[in-house]
């Protein structure tokens, strides 16, 4: 971001004069596209900066020192493909990866796949989250990979549709790169899974007689990864499944890893939990800005048929990547009475991995993002800023910015790392929750 801003900087010294327009309202006209950029953080950021020091900032490059780290300035092509991707129309073959040296972890070394979107092609090639890849191969060209640059370089080098295999400690796996629409949520029982699939717009429930052994009878566990495209009418449908054709007593939600999303996909899956209560239309947010004022976003309606029955039972899988829309949908939860904190289960992670990922300072504790951020367009140029605009409070009144949600109110589960392949974790909550 540092870098893309100073160069961003560097271009407003020669910038034509033009208008500027936010995406919540007009403002008066400004003359060059620095002058938007300004008056735009002056009169929407949710705290006041010293003009002096703003100024400074942008023109060294600094932006990221005087703004936080998810504010951001996009180009018109850059934020067509951000709302492109969080409509969940995505690029490429899905995982998220990174390079993890010998002697780290027992777990092995090499490319490990943190996770696999989706309806995307690698999850179609059946990889999953937790594996390691140890080679790249396209025809007779195999590549031994030393770093995360090596296997992001043969990926991005591969001409869309062309097939490769991704040589794993779980087997060969042939996929290629393509355009595809993720899918966001996965339900399991003892005995089955339920996922989706698109093709050209469609979607189909797939679903495999292969379940997650450590769940007792009548339990389900549902996997929500971002608050983005489709989720909600996915989750919606899961909820059908578990009441109508599995008939569960007991869910447990997973929102591990899960770093958040748009406001209204969380105030529409709060309105699945919220519906047999009778509380859509109640409170699921309060934004407050710096100004006093403040805008409630409503928990919103639900299909009668897809809600979660008043009184089940439910629990809640967090750790340090929980954030944002997640950490507001456990809000409406325990606001709700849905769940309380004792129904939170956080993970603790042993020191390889803490140190690892640098985040001893998140142990035992979500992640803490109780702010909310808007978009604001440059009507001429289409540039657009992402900003901080507000603090975030539950319904209860709580803001958990900076702060989380953490072992002293919660009960914490031992991990052996972010993801493991067969989650060891989730059988060791399973054991606790349901000894309860």
């Amino acid at each position: 971001m540092k870098m893309k801003i100073k160069k961003f900087a560097v271009a407003l010294l020669s910038a034509c004069a033009m208008g500027a327009c936010f995406m919540c309202g007009c403002v008066a006209k400004a003359d060059t596209s620095y002058d938007w950029i300004i008056s735009t953080i002056v009169q929407n950021y949710y705290y006041d900066i010293p003009l002096a020091e703003l100024h400074e900032g942008i023109m060294q490059g600094g932006v990221s020192s005087v703004l936080d780290i998810y504010s951001d300035y996009y180009t018109k092509e850059e934020y067509a493909k951000v709302l492109a991707s969080n409509s969940g129309n995505k690029d490429g073959i899905g995982v998220s990866y990174s390079f993890i040296p010998e002697g780290v972890t027992q777990m092995g070394s090499g490319v490990y796949v943190s996770s696999v979107v989706g309806g995307s092609p690698a999850y179609e090639s059946g990889l999953r989250k937790g594996t390691f890849v140890e080679a790249v191969q396209a025809g007779e060209e195999r590549v031994e990979l030393h770093s995360s640059e090596d296997f992001s370089g043969f990926v991005s080098s591969m001409p869309f549709g062309e097939d490769f295999t991704l040589i794993t400690d779980r087997g060969d796996f042939v996929m290629h790169t393509a355009n595809y629409t993720a899918s966001y949520c996965t339900l399991s029982t003892s005995q089955k899974t339920y996922s989706f699939a698109y093709s050209k717009g469609v979607r189909r429930t797939v679903e495999e007689d292969e379940g997650l052994s450590c769940l007792p009878e009548g339990a389900a566990y549902l996997r929500l990864d971002q608050f983005y495209g489709n989720a909600v009418s996915e989750f919606a449908e899961l909820i059908r499944i578990y009441n109508d054709v599995e008939k569960c007593t007991s869910l447990i939600l997973d929102l591990r890893g899960n770093g958040g999303g748009y406001v209204d996909v969380m105030c529409g899956i709060s309105g699945i939990f919220a519906g047999q209560l009778n509380k859509t239309g109640s409170c699921a947010m309060t934004a407050r800005y710096k100004n006093g004022s403040s805008t409630i976003f409503p928990i919103s309606p639900a299909d009668a048929t897809r809600t979660f029955p008043a009184g089940g039972k439910m629990s809640v899988l967090a750790d340090n990547g929980t954030a944002s829309a997640s950490e507001a949908l456990i809000g409406v939860l325990i606001s709700l009475g849905v769940i309380d904190y004792g129904d939170v289960y956080i993970s603790d992670f042993p020191d390889n991995y803490l140190e690892f990922s640098h985040t001893q300072l998140k142990d035992c504790r979500t992640y803490g993002k109780g702010i909310m951020q808007s978009s604001f367009s440059n009507r001429d140029t289409g540039e657009v800023l992402k900003l901080t605009t507000a603090k975030i409070y539950w319904p209860n009144g709580t803001c958990i910015h900076d702060v989380g949600l953490t072992a002293e109110n919660c009960p914490t589960v031992a991990a052996d790392w972010n993801v493991t392949y067969s989650d060891e974790q989730l059988s060791r909550a399973v054991a606790v929750i349901y000894a309860r």
